[in-house]
């Protein structure tokens, strides 16, 4: 039986027990979403200033299924307009970098003692193609600059690599949101095309799996109070 399958057949009290306040349809929906999910790769954003971009990266890294989000905050708050994310923000993870004074180095210094490559996007000459990036060489955060200024120099100076969107045109560089959905949709794809391992790890499911159950059903605290501990 392949992982995938593994994580759909696997039981749980706790989980069976919720499942049953909501439709099967629904509970199909989520195991089907959770094990396309990966934190193999991660986003980072340093310093947005406008909250349309946000909150549009928050729908990409949804729908390319990516669980973490990370966001640095030096000069500008990250801000959500919620009518643009549409309850997507419920499904992944938002991590702010908000209560020091370099953040980034703070995220830099976090995410590589995570395991993480720091991968600077940046039209820069020399960066890799979303195509002909090295997933191989382990998980990589992806660090996106803000709409002025892109990348600081403290993420560019300790960045293990590159990645670039290749242009045709006399435009040197995309919207923040657009590079993030053709960034995110290409490595997506070829990393559940490859033999790595990007799935959750099988806790992490199951507490992912708790999560949503519990964010979907209505007066959860009455839900619980009947589940016999």
């Amino acid at each position: 039986m392949s992982l995938c399958a593994y994580y759909r057949e696997m039981t749980d009290p706790l989980i069976s027990y919720l499942s049953g306040f909501i439709s099967p349809e629904r509970f199909e929906r989520m195991k089907t979403v959770l094990s396309r999910r990966t934190e193999y790769l991660t986003v980072v954003l340093e310093d947005l200033h406008y909250s349309q971009n946000g909150s549009a990266v928050i729908r990409h890294c949804d729908a390319f299924g990516i669980q973490n989000l990370h966001v640095i905050e030096n000069s500008n708050r990250f801000k959500v307009k919620n009518h643009a994310v549409r309850g997507t923000l419920k499904w992944i993870h938002l991590n702010r970098f908000n209560e020091g004074h370099n953040n980034s180095r703070t995220a830099v210094e976090k995410l590589k003692s995570d395991g993480y490559r720091i991968i600077a996007t940046s039209p820069l000459a020399g960066g890799a193609a979303p195509g002909t990036f090295d997933l191989s060489a382990g998980p990589a955060a992806l660090f996106f600059g803000n709409e002025r200024d892109g990348l600081s120099r403290e993420i560019l100076d300790h960045a293990d690599g590159y990645i670039q969107i290749p242009m045709e045109g006399f435009v040197e560089s995309l919207n923040i949101s657009a590079s993030c959905a053709i960034i995110l949709s290409r490595l997506g794809s070829r990393l559940r095309e490859s033999d790595l391992s990007w799935q959750l790890p099988e806790k992490k499911y199951k507490e992912l799996l708790v999560e949503w159950l519990k964010d979907s059903i209505k007066k959860i605290d009455y839900v619980m109070k009947d589940y016999p501990n």
